[in-house]
């Protein structure tokens, strides 16, 4: 136990700023909302730019195989998304620019998995002197996953937007 609050201490600040940010949103999306589709255009695009960053980083390290595995489970990710919201009923309004999204835990669960699982990694990369090329795949993989499932659901919200 106190491990962990070594571990938890250690963080910076804006990191629990982040995550109880990332919490509030997940919260919100467990119930029907109203949101403007450029908001759910962009929520998507924030992962995209975290997942590339940190791909940027690894493959600088001379790892460029990552990027494989970044694309492959941005895709899975994508595709998994894509069926997780492809029949649910969504209300627009084309005039104001909205959407209204059914309820649902998966914004709050993959908020949470994707903060946890990136502060693991963080941890690793920072106790660790020497890091595993499987550690790097792995965190390419889980981030790329979830960056991806955010993606494939922001296609269909659009979509189902531009549609008459």
């Amino acid at each position: 136990m106190d491990n962990l609050w070594q571990i938890l201490s250690g963080a910076p600040w804006w990191v629990y700023v982040l995550f109880i940010y990332l919490v509030s949103i997940g919260i919100k999306s467990t119930k029907p909302r109203t949101v403007p589709i450029k908001r759910v255009v962009l929520f998507p695009l924030f992962f995209v730019a975290w997942s590339c960053y940190g791909l940027y980083k690894n493959v600088s390290l001379g790892l460029p195989s990552l990027i494989l595995w970044w694309v492959v489970f941005l895709v899975v990710g994508a595709y998994l998304g894509f069926k997780e919201v492809h029949s649910w009923r969504f209300h627009k309004d084309r005039h104001k620019g909205l959407i209204t999204i059914p309820g649902n835990y998966s914004t709050l669960v993959l908020v949470v998995l994707i903060f946890v699982l990136k502060f693991f990694w963080g941890y690793f990369y920072a106790t660790l002197s020497s890091i595993s090329h499987w550690i790097y795949v792995a965190d390419t993989s889980t981030s790329s996953l979830v960056t991806g499932f955010f993606v494939g659901r922001a296609i269909v919200f659009f979509k189902s937007y531009q549609k008459r």
